[in-house]
């Protein structure tokens, strides 16, 4: 019975992907031709990237990373809260749109970045629920915060577990910087994302 629900569940998840997959191709495609490019070929000259490349991704047979989607964006002139406009093409189906898919398509590439920077071992302390915290941590620390203000954010009691399990792992990916590194204990310690995270977020 397990089984069958697990089979159920996974086939459902495949469904969504896809059904993700070809709405985000749309996207790309509706966002070359308001950019005046009339060919795949043309947008991917124009901004350097392989046309093989490109034509994968507006067609929907690849699975970019989050950060080519944050490239393939900035080319486009867009921001990444524009992909919450998904779909392209009614309002009914903007109603529609799995917004839940989407930020399990984020936490999937997250997942898979973490593993490529820091090997399977480091990624195996990256459970659902830390990789939601981290997220919402480097969206809050725009402006630095304090180690109390961003466990308080999350809910978290400010204790060295909780510091662990969110803010440290950030930094040792490079994605929240101290404003004061020499000092790591320094009561007055803040943390910001950094270039790196704002490209995750």
């Amino acid at each position: 019975m397990r089984n069958e629900e697990s089979n159920s569940k996974e086939s459902n998840k495949e469904e969504r992907l896809l059904k993700f997959k070809k709405e985000l191709s749309e996207f790309f495609l509706k966002a070359r031709l308001e950019l005046g490019y009339k060919t795949k070929d043309d947008f991917s000259d124009a901004k350097n990237i392989v046309r093989s490349q490109y034509s994968h991704y507006e067609s929907g047979k690849a699975n970019p990373t989050i950060e080519t989607v944050f490239n393939l964006l900035n080319d486009l002139g867009l921001d990444y809260t524009d992909l919450f406009k998904l779909p392209v093409n009614s309002e009914k189906d903007c109603k529609e749109f799995d917004h839940d898919l989407l930020f399990e398509f984020i936490k999937e590439q997250v997942l898979e970045q973490v593993k490529r920077l820091k090997g399977n071992e480091f990624a195996s302390k990256f459970s659902s629920i830390n990789t939601i915290r981290i997220l919402k941590t480097l969206t809050f620390c725009i402006k630095p915060k304090s180690k109390k203000e961003i466990l308080g954010n999350l809910g978290l009691k400010n204790t060295t577990n909780n510091f662990k399990r969110t803010i440290s792992i950030a930094l040792e990916l490079n994605w929240l910087q101290m404003t004061d590194p020499i000092s790591p204990n320094n009561p007055h310690q803040k943390y910001y994302t950094s270039e790196k995270g704002k490209k995750i977020i």
